[in-house]
């Protein structure tokens, strides 16, 4: 009798998928962030992006200013895009994760 370890392969595999959905989960909370971020020239909605290290996606901008429009300041009233983006997608993102468990 011959064992033969296919783990290389499966982990691979599940690697891929990883990457895949990781891609599709930011893309998902990009979209919404760009939908829901406050407009005035379109700076900070055109700077909305994603980025994938290894197995974490993050979303977010270069632009200075994002931190206030979405905490707001002492004098400005917060308008968040980000984690409403994030919270809005939260069960979908899940739920593609749990298709390749």
């Amino acid at each position: 009798m011959v064992l033969k370890w296919y783990g290389a392969k499966v982990i691979s595999k599940i690697n891929g998928e990883n990457k895949k959905i990781i891609k599709k989960a930011c893309l998902m909370v990009e979209r919404d962030a760009k939908k829901l971020c406050a407009v005035d020239t379109g700076r900070l909605r055109s700077s909305i992006t994603y980025e994938i290290e290894g197995t974490t996606g993050k979303v977010g901008t270069n632009v200075d200013y994002a931190k206030y429009i979405e905490f707001g300041t002492e004098k400005m009233s917060p308008q968040p895009y980000l984690r409403p983006a994030l919270h809005k997608n939260e069960k979908a993102i899940l739920q593609l994760f749990k298709k390749i468990i």
